[in-house]
């Protein structure tokens, strides 16, 4: 679960700059296949990912401690590109692509994120 995701949502999630923040350079946990059962068309997998940068200054709590960052947290994102699984192995790195806000919900503290695709980081070969 991401800590202090307050930062960055407000009745939405503001990938931009928690893609920022993060260098949108994630390791690779697990992964699972999706498809919407509301909307058939949208399929794909839901990966849970791991944070390994956090450059977000989340300040301090009411006792005045330095809140932590999301180093080392996990989340889950679905990626609905049609495919059914990301050839990828545990602990590779990976970048998102294409966040989809109208298709992402935040729900009380629970993020529910779309994304069009997913990369290796580093490979220029998957589309933006």
């Amino acid at each position: 679960m991401i800590q202090n995701s307050w930062v960055y949502t407000q009745t939405k999630f503001d990938a931009e700059k928690f893609l920022e923040a993060t260098g949108n350079e994630y390791l690779y946990v697990t992964q699972k296949p999706y498809q919407s059962k509301k909307n058939p068309d949208d399929k794909g997998f839901t990966l849970t990912l791991s944070i390994i940068h956090d450059s977000m200054d989340y300040g301090v709590d009411k006792n005045g401690r330095k809140r932590d960052n999301n180093v080392l947290s996990t989340f889950d994102v679905t990626i609905l590109n049609g495919q059914s699984e990301l050839p990828v192995k545990k602990g590779d790195r990976v970048s998102l692509v294409g966040f989809i806000p109208e298709k992402s919900y935040v729900i009380g503290f629970d993020l529910l994120l779309r994304f069009r695709d997913v990369k290796k980081a580093g490979d220029s070969n998957r589309k933006n």
